[in-house]
């Protein structure tokens, strides 16, 4: 999982979003709806007002029918006998109409007036008595019942005679309107929550799920065993995260397992390479044994030499087994070392020094190449980082096929360590056995005989050796011409912990 935080999505900061999304986005589908819904069920509401006169919008009705009915009640105070006009009711009527209203006039318990637009009602029964005020009456029409909203106005005539102006307006199709557009917005609301809430949780869930599903189907297959997919994932948030870090862990465990894997190959090997070698000077002990036990050494000459055979074949074994205990404390990691301040040139002279007759019998001769007169130290086990020097000049000199023999020790440095280069001209190393040399038991000559020479675990521990003085070993070689031996040590510095 890319890791950049900066372009992760949080799961966290993700539901949240599809919260605010799930408040914001029905909201504004129901304000969309809510409109054309008011525009088509209140423009069919409309044209049931349309008659022939002006039409108001809905929002002014109810502003020009009270601006009419405070008229009405001005001339119910000053000229009450106009109500008894037709001429002027006629005027107030075409007034009335564009509003869906109509006016009553009644005189005493007698209706006088009713216009156009009331008169098809049976109102006369359900009117209210003077003095007594409602808003609102509903009556029956057509096997049906209409609701009329209703403003009173009661007066005295001329006569003394009681009248009542009543200014009634028809709010049925209104109210149609609003029944229809209430129960469609409460659908469509309905519907949006639904599709909306749907929608962004499968979104929310698919993405979240279906790593899931993959990390499940990705523990399944560990437990069967297998190691060998890969996890892929596209997600930024912490699931995505989690996916990673799992695939890393299958990655590594993948690795682990190859690495024990690799360990049991290489104990199995060790154990053939071990068997082999101890066998073949243990075989011959036992046969000198034999021979002595039989009499085949019937002098003391053959005697003597069949002794010092098994002697020199038991140190032998013993020596394997040192170098066999050796390597693996080295390669567990148990060996103790004891690291000091070495003067890297005085260290070099003092390893030739014990080695030079040695060599010398061999006609091989030993130099060194110091780069400076100043003394240059390293950090380094003295007694581990002889055998070093020891396990690879004797490498050299078990390969060395040329009359006489050559060592040179070149020394050179970097900023931070000293790069020792022990160079022989014997027989070289073929190219393809080169990148082996370090593997333990790994002899170039491919008979495997401690008679040749070597247990096999020289360059193997003095690799071991160097590396846990925190530097690395290499060779280089040329059929025919010689090998070098590269090696690093760390310089010593001021302040440096021993």
């Amino acid at each position: 999982m890319s890791k950049n935080r900066s372009i992760r999505t949080s799961i966290k900061s993700r539901l949240v979003l599809s919260y605010i999304t799930m408040l914001i986005v029905p909201i504004i589908l129901t304000v969309l709806v809510a409109l054309l819904a008011g525009l088509y069920y209140f423009s069919d509401a409309q044209t049931a007002y349309d008659v022939k006169s002006k039409i108001y919008p809905f929002g002014e009705i109810i502003d020009e029918r009270d601006k009419l009915f405070a008229a009405i009640k001005l001339t119910s105070i000053e000229v009450p006998e106009n109500f008894q006009n037709e001429i002027y009711i006629k005027k107030l009527e075409e007034k009335l109409i564009a509003l869906n209203s109509g006016i009553i006039v009644r005189k005493n318990d007698q209706i006088v007036y009713s216009s156009s637009t009331v008169s098809d009602f049976n109102t006369k029964e359900y009117l209210p008595k003077f003095g007594e005020y409602v808003k609102s009456i509903t009556v029956p029409y057509r096997n049906t019942k209409i609701g009329l909203i209703l403003s009173q106005q009661d007066f005295y005539f001329k006569d003394k005679g009681k009248g009542s102006v009543f200014l009634a307006t028809n709010v049925e199709p209104l109210k149609k309107a609003f029944n229809k557009f209430h129960i469609t917005v409460s659908i469509f609301i309905i519907m949006i929550l639904i599709l909306t809430n749907g929608t962004l949780t499968l979104i929310v869930a698919r993405s979240i799920i279906k790593p899931l599903y993959k990390l499940k189907s990705a523990a399944n297959e560990i437990k069967e065993g297998n190691l060998d997919f890969q996890i892929t994932t596209d997600s930024k948030d912490e699931i995505g995260e989690v996916c990673i870090a799992f695939e890393e862990m299958r990655a590594r465990l993948k690795k682990s397992i190859n690495v024990q894997l690799q360990y049991e190959e290489n104990r199995k090997e060790l154990m053939t390479n071990i068997s082999h070698d101890l066998k073949t000077p243990i075989t011959a002990i036992k046969g000198y044994i034999e021979g002595i036990r039989d009499g085949v050494a019937d002098t003391p000459e053959k005697t003597s030499k069949y002794i010092n055979t098994i002697y020199t074949k038991a140190s032998d074994v013993d020596k394997l087994i040192d170098e066999l205990f050796l390597y693996s404390k080295l390669d567990l990691n148990k060996f103790a070392f004891n690291f000091t301040k070495v003067n890297v040139y005085q260290y070099i002279e003092d390893c030739i020094e014990e080695l030079y007759f040695h060599l010398l019998e061999k006609n091989i001769t030993i130099n060194h190449h110091p780069i400076s007169v100043e003394p240059i130290y390293v950090i380094a086990d003295v007694q581990q980082l002889k055998r070093v020097f020891i396990n690879v000049i004797e490498n050299a000199v078990k390969y060395m096929d040329k009359v006489y023999g050559e060592i040179n020790i070149i020394i050179n440095q970097d900023e931070s360590s000293i790069i020792v280069e022990i160079k022989d001209n014997g027989q070289g190393i073929p190219i393809d056995a080169l990148p082996y040399i370090f593997d333990r038991f790994y002899r170039v000559d491919p008979a495997r005989n401690i008679s040749t020479g070597g247990s096999g675990l020289g360059l193997s521990i003095a690799k071991k050796i160097i590396e846990q003085h925190g530097g690395y070993i290499r060779a280089h070689s040329v059929e025919g011409e010689g090998t070098s031996m590269v090696f690093t040590l760390k310089k010593y510095k001021s302040g440096d912990m021993l």
